[in-house]
């Protein structure tokens, strides 16, 4: 090993955390600067924020501020949106509406991400990562079921539907329905369950959270269950409910309305995790399938046949192309009226994920204890004569970690076994990644005014006091 600086960590002063929030995702080795002897050889500092600090002799210096001429928008401002609109999807025919967040987060961390390894590869780096997924896994996915209400027949027509893939559900309810069913919780025992709320209702402040949230959480913990996640009701997110979630202990959540189809990440540097999934549900489709009966009400059971076959080839294609692409996929769909009354959307797409050997087949609960233990790995990589050197500072437990390492379209996954770990090149075995093939969303709504925002508020606050009463 030469006595050059090293490649990585990437050096960071004073940068905006979503930067260090996309680094984190993507799983580049960082280090924040501090004075002393250069710690890395690529210095990255934003001119916006403060001059860059004192460069030592071999560094290569960034200026993120560069960066941002280089967007139509800027990148830092846009990971750190909170907002959602309602959006659409056009599959075949279908025509899907729901609401998620207004800014598709990983396409601009991904951008910001793909300038920045070629930037560093220019100037002598590598994009040497940290596996997004355990090694061997090229992908992971996970179905979460949505108990949003309870009625009997459907509840047990879906945890029939399930049998045999347990492992790869989560569990969200909406303990209210259930005060009356204890014996349905208790159904639910061994399997990873989280919580939508007492109500299903996220509301604006942090008190009317704390209190939804508190009293489902004791009703299903009398039933035996011990719930660390957290679904908001409609995926609605707000700083008052992230809020609510950190004193009442929880661990992570999901909200389609803060981020979708992305890797998990930590919201404005805040303990809980959170962990995004994919905007379309069978739900979506079985809107869809009801708006259209409208219209030709004597084909009713042949619309619906057509939706559910269309939403199980579009979650099978998905499923497809993300495990080719190494991205995960987590879906999600409500109970009543929906999986358990066609069991057999949930039970398809279980027995499609189970015929690929490289999908990381798991619950919500395991993808926040393995990003746990991922964010731990640190690491120090060394050019040499023959490659590069790698040296990891903290052993990692309970999950194999991988390493991945890009050239263009190709990726070579080497597993993180011993403390330090000589990369030859010639003798790794590259396999190329294929772009997903994604159905991008379009916005709905039209820019909004005043008037309209105060209008949508005092539907919302009208709605949020009809359901607490």
């Amino acid at each position: 090993m030469d006595d050059r600086l090293p490649l990585l960590p990437l050096i960071l002063h004073h940068v905006p955390w979503s930067f260090r929030q996309a680094l984190g995702q993507e799983g580049i080795p960082y280090r924040m600067y501090r004075p002393g002897p250069a710690q890395g050889r690529f210095l990255i500092f934003d001119s916006r924020s403060q001059p860059s600090a004192i460069v030592a002799a071999g560094q290569v210096v960034l200026d993120l501020a560069e960066f941002r001429w280089e967007f139509t928008e800027d990148p830092f401002e846009a990971l750190e949106d909170v907002g959602s609109q309602r959006l659409g999807w056009q599959i075949g025919p279908w025509r899907l509406e729901g609401q998620a967040a207004r800014v598709d987060k990983r396409s601009v961390r991904q951008q910001l991400m793909d300038r920045l390894r070629q930037w560093v590869e220019q100037h002598g780096g590598l994009w040497l990562r940290v596996a997004p997924f355990p090694f061997p896994y090229r992908s992971a996915f996970c179905f979460r079921i949505d108990h949003d209400d309870y009625q009997p027949e459907d509840f047990l027509r879906t945890l029939d539907a399930i049998g045999g893939w347990e492992q790869a559900t989560s569990h969200c309810v909406t303990a209210g329905p259930f005060r009356l069913a204890p014996e349905a919780l208790r159904r639910l025992r061994g399997l990873d369950v989280g919580l939508h709320g007492y109500r299903y209702q996220t509301y604006a402040t942090e008190e009317e959270n704390l209190e939804n949230i508190r009293r489902a959480k004791e009703l299903v913990l009398e039933a035996g269950l011990e719930p660390i996640g957290f679904a908001a009701p409609g995926g609605r997110w707000n700083r008052a409910l992230l809020a609510a979630l950190e004193k009442l202990g929880f661990s992570y959540s999901s909200e389609v309305g803060l981020a979708y189809d992305e890797l998990p990440f930590h919201p404005f540097g805040a303990e809980i995790l959170q962990i995004p999934i994919h905007p379309i549900s069978f739900r979506l489709f079985l809107d869809a399938a009801e708006q259209a009966c409208r219209d030709r009400p004597t084909q009713k059971e042949v619309i619906i046949q057509s939706a559910q076959d269309a939403a199980i080839q579009y979650f099978c294609q998905m499923l497809q192309t993300c495990t080719l692409a190494g991205e995960p996929l987590l879906l999600h769909s409500p109970v009543t009226g929906c999986l358990g009354r066609y069991p057999r959307l949930v039970r398809a797409v279980l027995t499609a994920a189970s015929q690929y050997g490289s999908l990381w087949r798991t619950n919500l609960t395991e993808i926040y204890r393995w990003w746990q233990v991922r964010s731990k790995v640190h690491l120090t990589v060394y050019e040499t004569s023959e490659g590069y050197e790698v040296h990891t500072h903290r052993k990692p437990a309970g999950f194999r970690v991988g390493l991945e390492l890009w050239r263009g379209a190709h990726v070579a996954v080497i597993p993180l076994d011993r403390p330090r770990r000589k990369l030859l090149l010639s003798s790794l075995a590259f396999e190329k990644r294929s772009a997903p093939s994604r159905v991008y969303p379009v916005r709905i709504d039209p820019p909004e005014g005043f008037r309209q925002r105060l209008r949508q508020w005092w539907e919302w606050y009208r709605q949020a006091r009809k359901s607490s009463t």
